[in-house]
C-alpha cells in the first residue's frame, strides 16, 4: 500500500502529495485526489497485490455501496483490503 502511495506522489507535485498516514484522506475535500486519481491508485494496488499473490478488486459494488466507504482514508482502505484477503 505505502508503495502504491510513494509511486502516485512521484508523479505529484509537492503540495499534491498524498500523506502515507492512516488518517490521511484519500478521496473527498481534503484529500489532494481526485476521482482520477484515486483510480489510479487503485490499480497501483491491485497490481501489487497481484504480483504477491492476491487477486483482489477494489473498485467494485461491493466497495461502493458500503455505507462508509472504504476510500475515505488510507487506514480505512487497508481495512477494506484485510476484509477482502481474509474471504
Amino acid at each position: 500500500m505505502l508503495d502504491a502511495v510513494a509511486q502516485t506522489n512521484r508523479s505529484r507535485v509537492p503540495d499534491q502529495q498524498l500523506d502515507a498516514s492512516p488518517e490521511a484522506p484519500l478521496f473527498g475535500a481534503p484529500s489532494p485526489l481526485d476521482s482520477l486519481g484515486l483510480v489510479a491508485l487503485l490499480i497501483d494496488i491491485e497490481e501489487a497485490l497481484g504480483d504477491a499473490g492476491h487477486s483482489v478488486v477494489l473498485s467494485d459494488e461491493r466497495a461502493l455501496s458500503q455505507s462508509r466507504s472504504p476510500f475515505r482514508s488510507i487506514g480505512a482502505l487497508v481495512d477494506y483490503i484485510e476484509q477482502l484477503m481474509t474471504v
